[in-house]
């Protein structure tokens, strides 16, 4: 199912202005806060790139600006406008071609994804926020959009996320793909970290039929 497909179960893309922005209850990996609560809650580690996509399918250009995930079955209404983990902080206007990494420790179980704002622009004056909430997502209490899980005590890798434009701009969940890159990126965090233990990194992507492709790391 492509972006456009969902959003026609809700309503037609609106092209106009919205702002955004919210508060989750997922925190930042710190060394505090994982030698605090390490052993009873997950470390999510991914990356997303946050920069312009160009000529990206009969648009100009666009743009992610929002992520965001409900511990599942998903205790929020359809209006909150919060998530369990939520990824909001794309620049407005300098951005770089680059994948930001992130590292969240939160609380254990399986995750949906249950928000998704992205922005579409067909020129400088005609700019606006096609989003899918909850009420598609996890349209009938179903995580059909894609799921990850982390348990207590686990360090997990999810992967990179960006746009995608093969038919209408959307979400693409992309991934290291060799073992060697993929101890560069836990030294990386552990450089941020250094109590993080990386050792037991687990390589879990996020799991989706609609915005990614299975793989295994070797």
């Amino acid at each position: 199912m492509s972006l456009k497909h969902l959003f026609r179960l809700i309503s037609a893309i609106s092209f106009s202005l919205t702002s955004i922005g919210a508060m989750a209850q997922s925190a930042p990996l710190t060394s505090e806060n994982y030698m605090q609560d390490g052993a009873n809650k997950g470390v999510v580690l991914l990356s997303v790139r946050w920069d312009r996509k160009w000529n990206c399918s009969g648009f100009q250009n666009a743009q992610l600006r929002l992520i965001g995930f409900d511990l599942f079955p998903s205790k929020r209404s359809v209006d909150d406008e919060g998530a369990d983990l939520l990824l909001n902080d794309a620049p407005l206007l300098l951005t770089k071609p680059r994948f930001d990494d992130y590292a969240f420790l939160v609380e254990p179980g399986q995750y949906a994804l249950s928000k998704l704002h992205i922005k579409v622009a067909r020129s400088v004056r005609d700019v606006g926020i096609a989003k899918a909430g909850r009420e598609v997502l996890l349209k009938e209490g179903s995580a059909f959009a894609g799921t990850f899980n982390v348990g207590a005590g686990e360090v997990v890798y999810i992967g990179h996320f960006y746009i995608d434009c093969a038919e209408e701009p959307g979400l693409w969940r992309y991934y290291i793909k060799d073992r060697e890159s993929f101890n560069e990126y836990l030294a990386d965090q552990k450089k941020k970290v250094p109590e993080l233990d990386t050792s037991k990194a687990s390589f879990r992507l996020f799991k989706s039929s609609f915005f990614g492709k299975d793989f295994e790391l070797n």
